[in-house]
């Protein structure tokens, strides 16, 4: 019966989990050395599986598909897309004084009367004497009902779907070729998709 670093059983299974035990060969530690070694993967896997999910804002800013960058606000500051925007951040609106419909807006509500007359008349070029706060608009609006939020949402709808497809296909292989070819395997692929994120320019490879 060999001698392991770690307590075993009679079926050779560790009975403790001595973190810190990491030296010795495959065959002195190989408990320790296959803890360590699936845990790192799967950590490793779980951030290039999810790291575009915090950055998908700028990454489509980056392919310039956000509301602001293919309808400029000055140009058309009546897209309902800004009608409807509010910064979750600081809880300004678009429309300063609100606006003329809740659900279907068609513009912000006028300059109140009382704002002309006083901060108006003496500063024109007040931003209280403009019904539209372009200022609060995120550097990429992206909210419901944009190409962006579809592209977004496409995106994820790719994401689950391909790992329904791999769930499948991993019992095949795992009883196949083992869960250390398997794994590595997985993790080598992984790595070229990972790598090739750096050049999204356009939705369609966004998806991919």
């Amino acid at each position: 019966m060999p001698e392991y670093r770690c307590l075993t059983n009679e079926n050779n299974k560790s009975t403790e989990l001595p973190l810190l035990r990491i030296g010795g060969t495959v065959q002195q530690n190989p408990h320790m050395r296959a803890f360590w070694a699936s845990t790192i993967s799967f950590f490793l896997a779980f951030l290039g599986w999810f790291a575009l999910a915090p950055l998908s804002l700028d990454v489509a800013y980056s392919m310039e598909i956000c509301e602001n960058q293919k309808y400029p606000p000055d140009e058309f500051p009546l897209r309902k897309s800004y009608l409807k925007f509010k910064n979750l951040k600081t809880e300004d609106l678009y429309c300063r004084y609100g606006k003329n419909d809740e659900d279907e807006p068609t513009d912000c509500v006028d300059v109140p009367e009382a704002v002309m007359q006083t901060t108006c008349a003496t500063d024109p070029d007040s931003p209280l004497c403009n019904k539209y706060d372009k200022l609060t608009l995120t550097r990429c609006v992206c909210t419901a009902g944009t190409d962006c939020r579809s592209v977004l949402g496409n995106a994820g709808i790719a994401s689950v779907a391909s790992t329904i497809f791999v769930r499948v296909a991993l019992g095949t292989l795992l009883e196949r070729f083992g869960p250390t070819n398997v794994q590595c395997g997985l993790m080598t692929m992984a790595s070229v998709w990972v790598a090739l994120a750096t050049a999204i320019n356009a939705p369609w490879n966004f998806i991919l």
